[in-house]
């Protein structure tokens, strides 16, 4: 039996902070989402990350949010933890520091958002769009001129996990364009916000 997406009426967005860390930890479960990532991928080297642990790449996050580091939006259907997508100037992401293939395309100061978490009860209901939208406008009210975002350009039907750096047509829906390809299926894309 297939499951049906939730519909939410009201849909709301906010920075995690100290006091929504047990809403981030609800929507991320018990093994952190994503085979227990935490969001870290994006925040470390790959010895970092894979000595790590999931239980320190949990505390890592939690430390990061406890300092004071809005690591992201959450998204809130009505009222539950539903959605999640980090955002943050590209310098915070060594992963993109040190990436060939998402390698800056310029001296410019961006914005990224490399990575989204859809809880599967919110999935196939526009989510991914809201998300991106809501992440331009935080950089935007945080000073960002551009934002850029890394997603899949599938080439067949993919697991919603596969996709956690967003799709390409939903990218272009929202006003990013492609400025560089050094994968097949990997554009860099840019929104000019500011």
């Amino acid at each position: 039996m297939i499951k049906k997406s939730i519909e939410p009426q009201k849909i709301e967005f906010f920075p995690l902070t100290p006091k929504r860390w047990e809403d981030f930890e609800t929507l991320f479960g018990p093994n952190g989402a994503c085979a227990g990532c935490w969001c870290m991928w994006w925040r470390m080297n790959h010895k970092e990350f894979t000595t790590s642990g999931k239980e320190g790449l949990k505390n890592a996050l939690r430390t990061l949010v406890h300092r004071g580091v809005e690591a992201g939006l959450l998204a809130y259907a009505d009222g539950i933890p539903a959605a999640w997508v980090t955002v943050a100037p590209r310098m915070d992401y060594v992963r993109l520091e040190t990436s060939q293939i998402l390698a800056p395309v310029d001296d410019q100061p961006v914005w990224s958002m490399p990575c989204f978490f859809i809880h599967k009860n919110y999935r196939q209901t526009g989510m991914m769009g809201k998300l991106i939208h809501a992440a331009v406008e935080y950089a935007q009210a945080h000073g960002a001129k551009i934002m850029e975002a890394y997603p899949y350009e599938p080439q067949k039907k993919m697991s919603a996990l596969s996709i956690y750096t967003g799709v390409a047509s939903t990218f272009r829906k929202e006003g990013f364009v492609e400025v560089a390809r050094r994968s097949k299926q990997r554009p860099v894309m840019r929104k000019e916000i500011g």
